[in-house]
């Protein structure tokens, strides 16, 4: 979506001072709250969980981390994890975890945090400055000499909170009321949270075309710990679903990765998005790599959750799902032209593919795909074993000018010559490098037995 501005964001900072109010029975914000509450709703910085409280009354220190930890994730689009070691006694909640090793807050001193306990106005901005601050878009902060003019109440603000409050005050992320007032000790409500939390999105955050959701996934650290990650998520407007963090570049640019997509974050299936090399390209795995990481059981429990694989075309066929993706084409002369491609995949894989194909066909280098083939039923081989194509989790494109050259030196197709031809694959090309981002693995250097499969990329690697 794009940041949504309007006459009533303009008072917001006025606003946001007004004297408290009653707390009615009802859960709406105030009328001048509504539009930037519903903005910050849509962006997922606040969920609709968070409308289950009036709105006018006092935000806990635990409600406020959720949106704080939100606002971190939207501004930086990262996902956000704990960590095994809690560092608060008083808490299980997974936020103040994220939020304390995301630098964001860090307690008493004494291992507490406090979840239920109100928040006062210097103390949001302590907790805001240090969310801005660990996301990076910060740079170094000198209060304006005249900050706390027209502050009427300014010897009321802490010492430690002094600095904290100018930065708001700087900045227009908050202000005194009609009379001058900031009123530091004063308990920040709601509505007035989200406010602030969507203001700081306004001024520090990026526009997104698409509707974000955020989802909370278990994950496990190197010890295999459980831990919980905090996923972005924006459906864009092709239907894809991606992480936040793999938002698709503009396309005036060049084939170029950018620090936009590099971190890391999931597929819609839930596989581990690949982070960039030092090269700014996306490791191209073997199968024999995913087998010794434990990458390639992981991909199996995916597909096949109960652990037993197809038997028959009957039993593939109930679990595909047909796909239709934007492509380009060329014609005789050579011209590019918009079409599409449909073939059938599994279903686990459906938003996966969807998602890679929506990000080559907005690369702005544009590669012609003129034909596929995925989903197959097909005799067993040789080995007594099944194609990948049999389990709907491989995809074979342009399989005439990527060969496919086996190790007793079979040929299917007809040739490979990246550099010559446009239907050919670079390994450093946006359709290698986008299957590569989303965890699968391509036939041109996959397996170590001699064959290379230029035309292939599978998600198991076979």
């Amino acid at each position: 979506m794009r940041k949504r501005y309007s006459l009533l964001a303009v008072l917001l900072v006025f606003l946001l001072c007004v004297p408290s109010v009653p707390v009615f029975a009802d859960y709406e914000p105030s009328f001048w709250a509504t539009d930037a509450v519903e903005s910050a709703m849509e962006l997922s910085i606040i969920s609709e969980e968070f409308s289950q409280k009036s709105y006018q009354s006092s935000i806990f220190r635990g409600d406020f981390i959720n949106v704080a930890v939100n606002l971190y994730a939207t501004i930086t689009a990262e996902n956000v994890s704990t960590h095994a070691t809690n560092p608060f006694v008083d808490t299980d909640d997974p936020f103040p975890n994220m939020a304390y090793y995301a630098g964001i807050v860090s307690g008493d001193g004494e291992g507490k945090f406090n979840p239920y306990g109100t928040l006062t106005r210097q103390e949001l901005c302590k907790i805001i400055t240090s969310l801005l601050d660990s996301a990076g878009v910060l740079g170094p902060y000198f209060p304006s000499g005249n900050v706390f003019a027209s502050i009427t109440d300014a010897d009321k603000i802490a010492d430690w909170a002094k600095n904290h409050v100018a930065f708001m005050l700087d900045n227009n992320l908050m202000a005194g009321d009609d009379k001058g007032a900031f009123r530091p000790t004063a308990e920040v409500s709601r509505q007035e949270a989200a406010i602030v939390a969507y203001r700081c999105y306004v001024r520090y955050g990026k526009d997104f075309e698409g509707k974000i959701k955020t989802v909370l996934r278990p994950t496990k650290d190197a010890k295999k710990n459980t831990l919980q990650t905090l996923v972005k998520t924006i459906t864009l407007p092709s239907g894809a679903t991606v992480s936040l963090a793999n938002y698709s570049q503009p396309e005036n640019e060049d084939w170029q990765p950018s620090v936009d997509i590099a971190a890391p974050g999931f597929a819609p299936s839930g596989t581990p998005l690949q982070t960039l090399g030092k090269d700014g390209l996306y490791r191209l795995k073997t199968y024999s790599e995913t087998i010794a990481s434990g990458e390639a059981k992981e991909k199996e429990q995916r597909i096949f959750p109960f652990g037993t694989k197809f038997s028959s075309k009957e039993e593939a066929d109930a679990k595909m799902s047909e796909v239709t993706v934007k492509v380009w084409k060329a014609d005789n002369a050579g011209k590019l032209y918009t079409s599409d491609l449909t073939f059938k995949i599994h279903s686990a894989l459906k938003s996966d593919v969807i998602a890679i194909f929506d990000e080559i066909y907005n690369a702005p280098v544009k590669v012609p795909l003129k034909d596929v083939n995925a989903y197959a039923w097909r005799n067993a081989m040789s080995s007594g074993t099944y194609s990948d194509h049999n389990y709907g989790v491989a995809i074979d494109l342009n399989y005439n000018e990527n060969y496919c050259v086996y190790a007793s030196g079979t040929v299917v197709g007809s040739f490979y010559d990246p550099a010559n031809s446009i239907y050919s694959f670079a390994p450093d090309g946006p359709v290698v490098q986008t299957f590569a981002k989303y965890g699968w693995l391509w036939g041109g250097n996959a397996w170590v037995n001699g064959t290379v499969d230029y035309m292939h990329f599978s998600y198991l690697g076979k």
